[in-house]
Order: structure tokens, then sequence, then C-alpha cells
């Protein structure tokens, strides 16, 4: 891989917006660019509608549906341990058969901790095996802090095993020689603050709804605090975030375009 870039940052603070100007500028310059956003099956740290099955349960039950046509089995991986599933994509009777695997589901205890960790690194391993011969740059939106430190968080890990999950994730990381373009306000009050303006009352009043029955009303402060003592655990670009400012960000980013 030629460049792995991260963007991280609270809501509100652009990251969406600026991983498409990094990554036009990017090719504007001629390079080979690939940019990912949340929701996308190719971030490995991303579960948007996916289950991670153990291999042995998946197999047990694919035997017993061998009628079942393959194109109706829509498979992402398969590891050593897992077989990653798009549950939204494959037969309703799969789906609802490995609906308690869903890794992208807060709300699903299933996927506790203990599961959520390993198979999300074996998914990792698999992602970093496969992109680090590739001559393109990659650009990751929120594939690296945010997802991952939400999701276990929504699980009732403690902030040292967050730390110490992120630290797994950057030590797979590390052979691709990553970069984090980290978009910070000044608080996590303040980011909150202006994702409600910004994202409107619907968002609002989702993520209240969400913290308040998975027991997290202190998320984003949290997480705050957790990538703050992260970030200099690998090359940053700090990109200052004020109200509807972003030149401050932008000044900084110039860095990688040079």
């Amino acid at each position: 891989m030629k460049r792995l870039i991260l963007v991280e940052g609270l809501p509100g603070t652009g990251k969406t917006t600026m991983t498409q100007r990094i990554a036009q500028r990017l090719a504007a310059k001629g390079e080979a660019v690939t940019a990912l956003y949340e929701g996308d099956e190719r971030i490995p740290c991303d579960f948007y509608e996916m289950a991670g099955i153990p291999l042995g349960e998946f197999e047990a039950f694919r035997a017993e549906h061998l009628n079942v046509e393959d194109a109706r089995w829509v498979i992402s991986l398969r590891t050593a341990s897992y077989v990653y599933l798009r549950l939204d994509r494959c037969a309703d009777f799969a789906a609802d058969a490995f609906r308690k695997w869903d890794m992208g589901d807060e709300r699903n205890l299933q996927a506790s901790v203990a599961h959520y960790v390993p198979c999300a690194l074996e998914r990792l391993d698999a992602w970093v095996d496969s992109y680090k011969d590739s001559g393109e740059t990659v650009v990751i939106d929120s594939g690296f802090l945010q997802n991952p430190i939400n999701e276990l968080l929504f699980r009732g890990a403690s902030d040292d095993e967050a730390c110490s999950f992120v630290q797994g994730i950057l030590h797979r990381f590390g052979p691709l020689h990553p970069v984090c373009v980290y978009l910070q306000r000044e608080s996590a009050e303040a980011a909150v603050s202006f994702a409600k303006q910004a994202k409107g009352s619907d968002w609002a009043s989702r993520v209240e709804a969400l913290l308040a029955e998975l027991n997290c009303p202190d998320l984003f402060a949290r997480r705050y605090a957790l990538e703050q003592k992260l970030l200099p655990l690998l090359p940053h670009i700090l990109c200052p975030v004020r109200g509807a400012d972003w030149s401050g960000a932008d000044r900084e980013i110039e860095r990688l375009f040079v």
C-alpha cells in the first residue's frame, strides 16, 4: 500500500467531508486512491449489517442446507475461526439464524466484548494481508477510533479494554505505516453540540435514545479522552475545528500533499 490515511474525530467534526477532500486532492496529484466511508464492508473495523459467525457453527448450519444455492450466502470473508456474512444480502432464513452474531448491532449483547475483539482482529489480519502489496492509497473514515471504541463501550467494556483493542488494531495496521488525520474540537461537549445543530433533531434524538438505552450517557466524553490518549501512539496530524470554520484543518492537511 502506498499510504493508509485514517480520518477520525467526534461527530460534527467533518470526517466525511475531510475524507472526500483528501481523496480528491491526492487523486488530482496522480495517486491511485480509494476512499472508504462508514457502512462500507471493505472497512475492516466497521461491521455494518455483518455477522461474525464462529466457523464451526456456520459449517454445521450450512451442512443442513446443502440444497441452498451458493448465491444466497453472501459471504464477505472466511478466516481460520470465523465466517463474515452480510445479513442484509443473504437469504432471509440465514439472516434470521445468524442475527445473534450481528457485529454491527450495538444492542446485540450476544456479540459480547469477548467475542467481538478476536473476531474483529482476525478480520483485520486478513484485510491487512490483502492490501499490503497494493500500490494505492486508502483513506478511511472512522475505521480506526470511532467505530471500534463505540462498539466496545456500547458492550460495557472498560476504558482499559477499549484501549487494548485499539492498540491491537494499531499493531496490525503497523506494516501499512498509517497516519491519522484527527479533527479536533475544543471539547466533547462542543463537538456534540455542533453535531446536533448540523445533523438535526432526528439525529440528536436517535443518539440520545441509544445512549440512554445502552447506559452510555458519557460515551462521547469517554471517547474523547481515549482518543487523546491513543493518538500519540501513531503518526498523526491534529486538525483544529472551530464552529463552522475548517480553515485550520485545511491548513494542517496540506502536509499530506507535499
